[in-house]
């Protein structure tokens, strides 16, 4: 995403065109915001933005000594501002007055943000890049000969003139297995994200580096004593509240991105009515309970609502560009909102994202026979299908509670890509990671959140009118129904899929409206199957260096034919060998 880009200079090699250089890969469209390109021949930094928030020139510079860079925003800042003591225009400004006024970064726990930041101190000559609690604002970095390289997207370091890009190929294998990287891995060796809540200092004199952890989830600790649901009801709608409200300012253009299930609907309904206009949409194909329900409750709040279709024609084309916005992290598979920002783009600069509540509040990751466990391999194999030994349990997860993994792994490397492509385009914001609401979600028993069990009632009780009876895309019915009036409806669904598919065999076609999409067929229709053909079949592509050839050439072969459904593999592999040829070739990247 746009964002941050630099390096040290320790031996005064380089200059400012290659800090151009560097920042002109992250640039995506040109109505991005380009900070100046800041050097004091020691370290080249700059930024570049989409000019919808936290606005301010870059660098900000106290006493002549810090200067600091900020990618993203705080949203309890008067609450920062009274503890502290400090006063500040911006966040940027914010962050540095107070670290000057305490002289420690402990303060940054108390921060409930969403952004990366870079703090120099010129005096000492130490960089100290920083992450918020969860690592969802991504920022990337290595060491290359013995100064350091950072920058908000992967892609900014094939501009640094001393990079060499190879391939890792442990991440190949992640990729293929789980279908995205873990913790902090990327596609380049001696190259890695920042780690969530982490401060990495590095000394340009010395070039040395050490990464710091401010906040640990094992901070949080489980209520004692009896519970009240009633009470832990009220203190949920009450935190989720108070975080969408945080979320949603004045004189700001702000809208919805709408699906069929719980969590972007719980937005909807939080946000202040007064709040006008509002502006909501949905992608999928017509008709679909995602669309069908997305409108519903946009009538009921009385917002502008906007659907978009995604069919056999348009659902490719886009996304080959796309693979190089994401790095390629994002398997194409799953790049589903991209036209449809760019549509509502002229209607709102500002995104409220359901992003993860239905892991955070429903416990969608959560299974009877690991509630309050702390995760071990057999947890993650058993929810993640992933044959490779890549597990690794560090002191960040010394917690009661398996979550934790999978937000800094599924949630951060895998889920918040998608909101990584939209925010090419719109800011987005993430109420369900409030630090209130986590703090508060973490230290209740698991069983209240099993099946979304104390989810559905808060959601009930907070705003009855959206969810009582109106159904959840999941189910088919409302969360309002008993649970035999639930498996009475899935049973219904699952004859009448038995009766479709049987009317199928004799030429009939039903449009499946339970899904959004329907990829494999897609695959198997132009102009999407001859581009996978050209692609993976093609004798010069570069994957048969990692993967082998002759599987994927299966793939093609068993799909294609309509033997069996081999999408999430074709467009695993799709995506890698794009990718590869965006890198070394310099193709594929418009």
């Amino acid at each position: 995403m746009p964002g941050l880009v630099g390096f040290t200079d320790k031996h005064h090699k380089y200059n400012i065109d290659m800090l151009h250089k560097m920042r002109i890969l992250l640039k995506h469209f040109d109505n991005y915001v380009d900070e100046e390109l800041y050097s004091d021949k020691n370290i080249y930094v700059s930024r570049t933005h989409l000019g919808v928030i936290n606005l301010g020139n870059q660098p900000y510079v106290l006493d002549n000594r810090y200067l600091s860079w900020m990618e993203g925003e705080f949203y309890n800042q008067q609450e920062l501002k009274a503890k502290y003591n400090a006063i500040s225009i911006t966040d940027n400004e914010l962050l540095v007055n107070i670290y000057h006024s305490t002289r420690s970064f402990e303060y940054l726990k108390d921060i409930d943000g969403y952004y990366t930041a870079l703090l120099y101190d010129k005096k000492e000559k130490k960089i100290n890049l920083i992450t918020d609690r969860y690592g969802f604002k991504p920022l990337y970095w290595g060491v290359v000969n013995g100064d350091l390289v950072w920058s908000s997207e992967l892609k900014g370091f094939l501009g640094h003139a001393d990079f060499k890009s190879i391939i890792d190929r442990g991440a190949v294998e992640e990729f293929f297995d789980i279908g995205y990287l873990l913790e902090n891995r990327t596609w380049f060796e001696s190259i890695e994200l920042v780690p969530p809540a982490s401060i990495l200092t590095f000394d340009i004199k010395k070039s040395k580096h050490r990464v710091k952890r401010y906040w640990f989830w094992g901070e949080i600790k489980p209520i004692k004593g009896s519970i009240d649901e009633g009470e832990i009801v009220e203190e949920l709608g009450k935190l989720f509240k108070q975080s969408v409200r945080r979320r949603v300012n004045k004189n700001e253009r702000v809208g919805i991105s709408l699906s069929g299930g719980l969590d972007s609907r719980a937005i909807l309904a939080a946000v202040p009515d007064n709040y006008k206009p509002l502006y909501t949409y949905t992608f999928g194909r017509k008709g679909c309970d995602d669309v069908t329900i997305a409108r519903m409750v946009s009538k009921i709040k009385g917002a502008v609502y906007h659907s978009f279709d995604i069919n056999s024609i348009n659902w490719l084309k886009s996304r080959v560009k796309n693979i190089w916005i994401t790095d390629g992290n994002l398997n194409l598979l799953h790049m589903h909102a991209f036209e449809s920002s760019i549509s509502m783009k002229k209607y709102f600069d500002i995104n409220l994202n359901g992003f993860a509540g239905d892991l955070v509040l429903g416990g969608s990751y959560l299974r009877s026979n690991h509630l309050d466990n702390k995760i071990n391999s057999k947890i993650v194999k058993n929810i993640t299908n992933c044959e490779g030994e890549y597990i690794k349990f560090k002191k960040w997860y010394l917690v009661d509670k398996s979550d934790p993994y999978f937000i800094n792994n599924r949630v951060r490397r895998f889920t918040n890509s998608g909101t990584i492509l939209i925010a090419q385009l719109i800011e987005q914001r993430k109420p369900f990671f409030a630090n209130e609401l986590i703090e508060f979600v973490y230290r209740i028993p698991d069983k209240l959140r099993y099946k979304s069990s104390i989810y559905k009632k808060m959601l009930l009780n907070e705003f009855p009118e959206y969810y009582y009876s109106v159904p959840w895309q999941k189910t088919g019915c409302p969360i309002s129904y008993s649970k035999w009036l639930v498996e009475v409806v899935k049973f219904k669904r699952r004859v009448v899929n038995k009766f479709k598919n049987e009317f199928q065999r004799f030429g009939f076609n039903f449009n499946d409206l339970n899904n959004y999409i329907d990829y494999p067929n897609w695959i198997r229709q132009e102009p999407a199957k001859s581009f996978f053909k050209r692609i993976l079949l093609d004798e010069k592509a570069i994957y048969p260096e990692y993967v082998d050839r002759h599987k994927v050439r299966g793939y093609v072969k068993s799909h294609m034919e309509d033997k069996i459904n081999c999408h999430n593999e074709l467009c695993l592999a799709l995506t890698f060998e794009l990718w590869l040829q965006q890198i070394f070739e310099g193709k594929y990247r418009d």
